[in-house]
């Protein structure tokens, strides 16, 4: 499907439902806005009383898609692009936000941030969060450093697990292409003051083959992969005011892997395995609210290539361990009906140590790296003000965090929104960010500083009965971005970078049977960085690395009768430029379009069936450059109640 024909559909199918919509007196719709939310400032609060971007996908959309991962699930949200997640199981993928380079985005798992301290960007690998674990996501865009410091600078997704399910046995299994099969099952239940809820989940798949094969030769063999997982989450009511929940994870994977771009290997493997261990304490009552979290996390990764296939090297084993201690304890009181502030205090640890050992043409070669840490305190307030009518809205937050490698920097957040009408709201804001210096930078750069960022952004938000849209504009600024430097072999804060930006959203409830919903998202980008092709000197690129300047993601969700739902969606994305190796110039990956469809029947009261297809029109496309993407894919299963 062509561009110009891509467009027109879309423009098409948008303008019959208007029309469609216009005879039709009873709509109703979903209003999220008055959805209670916790990701915007850290307490309960409707969506509609912020002045802050956020996205909410909540269990009934995330149910739609069952059979997809959580990265295929947010790759289609407006603003964030993730390369990998339509690559080979085992990809981890990237996760752009806005424009915002990998490691950028903060990833919360029920509001605690994780992290892998080993990785270049501490970068989490969502791979390890099933999606049949997850009652809902919240996305909040631009920096959100003031609440969730380091690496909020794009801004925060906020992964929230089940706490429950809808009866005391729950589960699902489905099968489809290359192989794919997974099974899950999750018990709930309560004694006394306790609810407990305990999942596992298996999925396995012969895959593809990572690597793109540019001769087209058919010997680049497929590269498997098994995931396994288990959780347990126990929520205490201690009484009418405190509850005590407790929840433990392990997420462990193997998968195959290709040497590199256009590389293929026989006997490469990837495996990945974290354990996740927390506790919230809450108290509500009255006009005040309290909390303290604290989270365990461990990551465990090796690279294994044992010397059957030696193309490359004759032998390779590299392995990372790290650990991360996060603890946050926050105070929120309603000083009267129209103010409203909150105090607290969040702590972050992390560590790490790596072994590295290899056999090639040149002999023998091993490296351990010992153990290395570092950590970082803060205190951060914010205040909530609005006036009688409720009409004006005011947001003020700062943050002093201290660093004990770097020395210690500060944000702020200014968030106003002004409600024109009842249906019509202004939005705006202007916050700063910064990312920490990851443990693998730092350890060969002790004297490396904070990235830190500027971000602005305005829009409107109109919500009526049948209709919700949204359009912002935003800008970003960073300065000290640290990247890599090929003329030293260190890094460095160097890297500067402008990107403006345009998201539009619109969602349309025809009537009780019909819903659509479309985003468009632009994006220009502008960065100073060092030369890829010669290395040497330092270049402004007009644009950035595997982020398209331009995206429309259109869904449209159809209930045929009490036990048939249906949903097509459609994807463009436009050309971008990725890398073209080392010392190249930088390549342009074409446009793609995807065509995906989903399909549910109600077969009794506890038995759901699925089907699920994606890449329906088989386009060939790049992700990466160098690397595969899925082709037509189709699974069908079942959920069991």
């Amino acid at each position: 499907m062509s561009q110009k024909t891509f467009m027109l559909l879309v423009v098409f199918i948008a303008t019959k439902t208007f029309a469609f919509s216009k005879s039709k007196d009873s709509v109703q719709t979903d209003n999220t806005l008055n959805e209670v939310i916790v990701t915007a400032n850290k307490i309960e609060q409707k969506q509609n009383s912020t002045g802050k971007v956020l996205t909410i996908i909540n269990a009934q959309q995330l149910a739609s898609q069952t059979g997809r991962t959580i990265a295929q699930v947010l790759n289609e949200q407006a603003g964030l692009q993730l390369p990998g997640s339509l690559s080979n199981l085992g990809t981890v993928p990237s996760i752009y936000m806005r424009g915002a380079s990998s490691g950028r985005t903060l990833i919360l798992i029920d509001g605690a941030p994780v992290g892998d301290p080993s990785m270049i960007s501490n970068e989490f690998d969502l791979n390890l969060i099933p999606i049949d674990q997850i009652e809902r996501i919240e996305i909040l865009k631009g920096s959100q450093s003031t609440l969730y410091g380091s690496d909020a600078i794009g801004g925060v997704i906020n992964i929230i697990t089940k706490k429950k399910t809808t009866s005391w046995l729950t589960g699902g299994a489905g099968f489809g292409s290359y192989q794919n099969k997974r099974a899950n099952l999750q018990l709930n239940g309560s004694v006394k003051k306790v609810n407990y809820l305990i999942g596992l989940e298996k999925q396995t798949a012969a895959g593809f083959s990572s690597a793109y094969d540019p001769n087209k030769t058919n010997t680049y063999d497929n590269d498997a992969y098994e995931n396994k997982s288990w959780f347990a989450k126990f929520q205490y009511d201690i009484n009418s005011n405190w509850n005590l929940q407790w929840t433990s994870r392990k997420t462990s994977y193997n998968a195959s892997i290709d040497y590199g771009a256009f590389k293929d290997d026989k006997d490469a493997s990837f495996k990945n395995a974290t354990s996740i261990h927390g506790m919230i304490l809450k108290y509500k009552k009255d006009k005040a609210s309290f909390q303290f979290q604290y989270q365990y996390t461990t990551q465990d990764r090796s690279y294994l290539n044992d010397s059957l296939d030696k193309t490359y090297l004759i032998y390779e084993n590299n392995l990372y361990n790290g650990s991360t201690h996060y603890a946050d304890i926050f105070y929120s009181y309603q000083l009267s009906k129209n103010v409203q502030y909150i105090v607290g205090s969040d702590f972050r640890y992390g560590s790490y140590n790596q072994t590295y050992e290899s056999i090639s043409g040149w002999g023998p070669y091993n490296e351990i790296f010992k153990d290395t840490f570092q950590y970082q305190n803060a205190i951060y307030g914010s205040v909530i003000i609005n006036n009688n009518n409720k009409k004006f809205l005011l947001e003020l937050g700062s943050r002093y965090n201290n660093h004990s490698r770097y020395g210690n920097n500060q944000t702020f957040t200014l968030s106003p929104s002004y409600a024109i009408s009842s249906k019509l709201r202004a939005i705006a804001s202007i916050s700063s960010g910064f990312k920490a210096p990851s443990l693998y930078q730092i350890s060969y750069n002790s004297q490396l500083k904070a990235e830190t960022s500027i971000n602005t952004e305005m829009g409107l938000e109109y919500n009526s009965t049948p209709l919700y849209t949204r359009a912002v504009w935003f800008n970003r600024k960073i300065n000290n971005g640290i990247d890599y430097n090929y003329l030293d072999f260190n890094f460095f804060n160097f890297i500067q970078q402008n990107v403006n930006g345009l998201e539009i959203e619109l969602t349309h409830r025809i009537n009780q049977q019909n819903q659509f919903s479309i985003n468009y998202t632009l994006l220009n980008g502008k960065e100073t960085n060092q030369n890829r092709l010669t290395n040497t000197d330092t270049i402004t690129y007009n644009y950035l690395l595997k982020r398209p300047k331009h995206v429309v993601n259109f869904q449209y969700q159809l209930k045929l009768n009490k036990k048939w739902d249906a949903s097509v969606a459609a994807r463009y994305i436009s050309k971008r430029y990725d890398v073209g190796g080392y010392g190249k110039e930088d390549v342009v990956l074409d446009y793609y379009t995807l065509l995906n469809a989903h399909i549910s029947y109600q077969y009794s009261k506890r038995i759901q069936i699925y089907g699920d297809a994606q890449n329906i029109l088989n386009d060939q496309f790049q992700e990466i450059n160098g690397y595969n993407t899925m082709g037509q894919n189709f699974q069908i299963g079942f959920i069991l109640r």
